[in-house]
């Protein structure tokens, strides 16, 4: 064991030889911080336009639609649900109260609780 002593602590020597730079680096920042162009920021969609939240009740299931009326529908919704989307506590029956996040795109849920 002894005679492989030097060997080890040439490894963590030239292991450790990397870091150190590495490290010093870190800490120093840009001469100049990149422009943001705002322009950019005004047509990227954003994370609460891409999805939204239906609350109610389950009003009917017509095949692979399930209509929603309630709280936060002024009028019924109906979501489309296929075998991609997720139910957490189970298939749901008519007149059960539900919450999904359904895709504002093409109204298909991701989950349905």
């Amino acid at each position: 064991m002894e005679r492989f002593k030097p060997f080890g602590v040439l490894i963590l020597v030239v292991g450790c030889q990397g870091v150190t730079p590495g490290f010093a680096l870190e800490k120093e920042l840009p001469a100049q911080l990149p422009e943001v162009r705002q322009d950019l920021h005004a047509t990227s969609p954003t994370p609460t336009s891409r999805f939204k939240n239906v609350e109610g009740h389950l009003k009917e299931i017509q095949g692979d639609l399930y209509i929603i009326e309630g709280a936060s529908a002024a009028q019924s919704v109906r979501i489309h649900v296929g075998k991609d989307t997720a139910f957490p506590n189970g298939q749901k029956e008519p007149g059960q109260p539900v919450q999904a996040l359904v895709s504002a795109q093409d109204g298909h849920a991701l989950i349905i609780r």
